[in-house]
This record gives structure tokens, sequence and C-alpha cells, in this order.
């Protein structure tokens, strides 16, 4: 009988073994998965940030190649702008000129136009940028007056524009004064009353 129970002891230290041993190799086998799992996180986060550099860089370029195109218009306009000028200078003389016969250095007197003002195109609004996912809305209020702006094309501009008028040149209103009643309605109805 003590055979039999020393055998039954054991045989429990033998299952609890096997059991210690069971729970060791599981947790081994959970940590293996946990490393594995941290490295393939801390590989996709390393990812993650490579891709956000490299969309950065993009930005950059993406920015500077933005302003350098604005520049750029800025510049092709303003020459467009001065040109037109010039050659809005130059037409009245040459028609003088073929008019008359006479050059300008002949009459003694030479047209010279007022220069005009620069204009300053506005590049850019100062507004803030929509809100992330109302991109489509921004869009959809600014678009009829985007598409009136780029089909409309630049505002025509006067070729002999008329002379500016003065404040003092301009007539005022005309002043309308009510016609008075007769005297005689006043005077019939000062006497009835006094009559009475």
């Amino acid at each position: 009988m003590d055979n039999q129970r020393g055998l039954l002891l054991n045989w429990n230290c033998f299952y609890q073994d096997k059991s210690m041993d069971e729970i060791i190799r599981q947790s081994l086998f959970l940590t293996m998965e946990l490393e594995d799992a941290k490295l393939k996180a801390q590989e996709e986060l390393k990812n993650k940030d490579e891709q956000i550099s490299q969309l950065k860089e993009l930005l950059e370029t993406a920015i500077l190649e933005r302003n350098e195109a604005q520049e750029n218009f800025q510049k092709l306009f303003l020459e467009k702008q001065h040109s037109e000028n010039s050659k809005m200078e130059d037409e009245p003389t040459r028609v003088i000129e073929s008019n008359n016969g006479f050059s300008s250095s002949d009459c003694g007197e030479s047209i010279v136009s007022s220069p005009k003002p620069q204009v300053s195109v506005p590049i850019m609004v100062d507004r803030e940028l929509p809100e992330k996912g109302k991109l489509l809305e921004a869009v959809m209020k600014a678009g009829p007056l985007l598409q009136t702006l780029l089909l409309a094309g630049p505002l025509p501009q006067w070729r002999h524009p008329p002379p500016p008028l003065e404040i003092y040149q301009i007539p005022p209103p005309p002043v309308v004064i009510p016609s008075q009643l007769p005297l005689s309605v006043h005077q019939d109805s000062l006497i009835d009353n006094v009559a009475e």
C-alpha cells in the first residue's frame, strides 16, 4: 500500500512537472510571439517615418515650384502690362504723325500720356485651408467664381479713356419747388372762419 501511495505521489509530481514544462514552453512561445510583434511594429513605424519624410520632401519641392511659378507669372504679367502700356503710348503719336504729316519734334509739342498705375495681382488670397474632409465643399463654393475668372480672362482696358471729371464739373440735380396754392383759396377759407 505504501508502494501504491508512493506511485500516486510520483504520478502527481510527474503531471505537475509536465504541466510546469508546458507552462514554461507556452510562456517562451508567447514571449517570442510578443518580440516578433514588437519587431514588426517597429519596422512598420520605421517605414511610416520614411514615408512621412519622403512626403515632406515632396511637399517642400512642390511649394518651391509653386512659389517659382507665382514669381514667373508675376514677372510675365508685369512685362505684358508694361509692353501694352508702351504700345498704347506709341499709338497716339503714330496717329498724329500720319494725320498731320508733322513729327512730334516739328510741332514743338509732344503727347505724353500719364503713366498708368501699376496693378498688383493678388496671387494668393489670405484664407485658411479648408478643414480636413471639407475640400470638396470649398471647391464647390469657389467653383463658379473660379470658373468665371478663368474663362473671362483679364478685364478689358480703355484705349482712350474719357477725361476724369472733377467734383465741381458735375452739375447739381435740379431743385423742384412745389407750386403754391392761389391766395384766393386761402383768403376765402380765412374769411369763412372769421365770419363764423
